[in-house]
């Protein structure tokens, strides 16, 4: 029987940009845990993958610990997310958005405090990753570092210098942003793509390649072109909500978006061709971890193309004829994978390439007074990721990676237990390497090959070449 009242229909959930904003917050911050979870869960899957899994390193090297090996490319991604939330929201604020004259809109100027709120993440991820590194370097625990090990990490190594170069920029930026004119968010934007090249120029496994401009200078355009991609429309995604010009905003960063992807999609191409060695090593590198990861990648800047050409064959022209929806779906969906290629490129660069991976046998002891040749020495110029050191000691002998450049600072890393001395037979250099420390010493002016041994014990000895 009817009661004759009207018959009430079950309410209708909201939109998202309908909600109250309790409640747009609260699905802010669940997407953004959910978000973070599965991406921390990609790396680590991709570091086991890629051989980036902590194991046990050569004899007589310490190990820091499972903390450090893998806070290490946490601390990177974050620092790597950062940097892409901070170039985005300066390149929607500088370029996408930049108003009139002096004056910024509305949505640009919450870019600009988004992007100091992201530039102060990323100098902290930036000099938490800079002391896990050389936490792993020395074989300690960060609390044991000293600072003697610090100061020569900091001015004497490429990591070190990078790192600290980093973070200046980055809290300028912090600083500045979020009371810039469009004037000052446009130079903002370039120190932070500076900040972004210089850790490629400073240090990273393309450094240790055969062609080393080459793969300098593809390696800063991949990083540039795929940051300002990812990063421009995840501020698009986020700031331009609700802007009466977001057609236009859109339609620009389109084309924008076309040409760092081709940049991005090319030099990709030619920095895995050099730090592979020629277009013959591709096939042997398919059947290791790296070239699965490598494959991976590729996969996900393949999808992110045919998105892009979604975008501007469908969800654009909807976008200009006043529904947003359907771009909204598909930017958020790109921004994901965009945000897991991200998370894949960090376990790539933890990964060693193919034929370039430091064997974790014993090296052999070298006959004393005699330099090792490199190709035979496994543990000559010993990679700790992003830093290697000049002459690495163990608890057999010492080991010279290269010769050096004559009057250059040559680094030196004590991983024995004991004290160990470097003094050269004809004088020109005599230091203390105290247990498990960094440090770095001046180079002979001449050119020549220098014998050096330790007191500690006749069984060490090597050779400098200074060229």
């Amino acid at each position: 029987m009817s009661s004759g009242a009207p018959a009430v229909a079950p309410p209708t959930p909201l939109p998202e940009h309908d909600l109250p904003r309790p409640g747009r917050r609260r699905r802010y911050l669940l997407a953004a845990l959910a978000t973070t979870a599965a991406l921390l869960g990609l790396l680590f899957l991709a570091l086991a993958v890629g051989s980036g899994e902590p194991a046990e390193g050569p004899t007589g090297l310490p190990a820091a610990g499972r903390i450090v090996e893998w806070g290490l490319p946490v601390a990177t991604l974050a620092g790597r997310v950062a940097a892409v939330g901070t170039i985005g929201t300066l390149l929607f604020a500088a370029v996408l958005l930049p108003g009139r004259g002096a004056a910024l809109p509305a949505q640009s100027r919450h870019a600009l405090r988004a992007a100091s709120t992201w530039a102060v993440a990323w100098a902290a991820a930036t000099g938490i990753a800079a002391l896990l590194t050389l936490s792993r370097l020395l074989g300690t625990d960060p609390t044991s570092v000293s600072w003697t090990s610090l100061r020569v990490f900091v001015e004497d190594t490429g990591a070190g210098r990078a790192a600290l170069l980093v973070v200046a920029l980055a809290l300028v930026v912090a600083v500045a942003a979020s009371r810039c004119t469009a004037t000052g968010a446009r130079i903002l934007l370039l120190l932070g793509l500076s900040a972004l090249v210089l850790p490629v120029v400073l240090s990273g496994h393309s450094s240790g390649a055969e062609d080393h401009l080459l793969a300098v200078t593809t390696l800063g355009v991949h990083v540039v072109a795929a940051t300002v991609w990812i990063g421009g429309l995840g501020a698009l995604l986020v700031h331009g909500r609700g802007a009466e010009a977001l057609p236009g905003i859109a339609s620009r960063f389109s084309s924008l978006a076309l040409a760092a992807f081709l940049a991005t999609a090319v030099s990709g191409v030619l920095a895995a061709w050099v730090v592979l060695g020629g277009s013959g090593a591709v096939p042997a590198a398919l059947g290791t971890g790296y070239g699965a990861l490598l494959v991976a990648k590729t996969a996900g800047l393949t999808v992110l193309g045919l998105l892009g050409r979604q975008h501007r064959r469908r969800t654009l022209p909807r976008l200009r004829a006043g529904d947003g929806r359907a771009f909204r779906r598909f930017a958020a969906g790109e921004v994901l994978v965009m945000l897991a290629t991200v998370a894949l490129a960090v376990a790539l660069a933890a990964s060693p390439p193919p034929g370039n991976a430091a064997p974790t046998g014993t090296a052999s002891a070298a006959p004393a007074g005699t330099a090792a040749p490199a190709a035979a020495d496994p543990m000559a110029g010993h990679d700790h990721g992003e830093l290697s050191v000049g002459v690495l000691v163990d608890e057999e002998r010492f080991h010279v990676a290269r010769p050096v450049v004559a009057g250059s600072r040559v680094t030196v890393f004590n991983g024995s237990d004991a004290e160990v001395t470097l003094t050269a037979a004809d004088g020109s250099f005599d230091l203390v390497v105290p247990s498990r420390t960094l440090t770095t010493f001046l180079a002979p002016q001449e050119a020549g090959e220098y014998g050096f041994t330790s007191a500690h014990s006749a069984s060490f000895a090597d050779v400098l070449v200074v060229e």
